[in-house]
């Protein structure tokens, strides 16, 4: 379980408590905006984390769509989870990291 000062960090950083896995560990989540949330999960001395993103809404609210259109079950998520230290100079590398790479430019010709 994580000590009092990496907790009171990961609430600085918007992170709550929602519960337990099933392994024990506290389950820490954050909303970075309406369709994007991180997930922390407690493992030993060290957290995984993990995100979603609710793609599909995303996209309906700028008139785009994949497919037929049905957005209840397009969520984007990494391959793997990412097992990090359970310290929060870490924590706040791996989130900087991933927001990195979630910057996609459409129009560039690179891609």
């Amino acid at each position: 379980m994580a000590d009092e000062q990496f907790s009171t960090a990961l609430r600085e950083l918007g992170f709550e408590p929602q519960g337990r896995d099933r392994y024990g560990g506290v389950v820490w989540v954050a909303s970075v905006n309406t369709h994007l949330q991180f997930q922390l999960h407690e493992d030993g001395d060290g957290v995984v984390v993990t995100w979603r993103f609710d793609l599909g809404e995303f996209l309906l609210l700028r008139g785009w769509q994949i497919g037929a259109g049905e957005t209840s079950f397009q969520e984007l998520y990494p391959q793997s989870d990412v097992r990090v230290a359970a310290r929060i100079d870490a924590v706040e590398a791996e989130l900087r990291r991933v927001l990195s790479t979630l910057h996609l430019d459409l129009g560039d010709p690179t891609l």
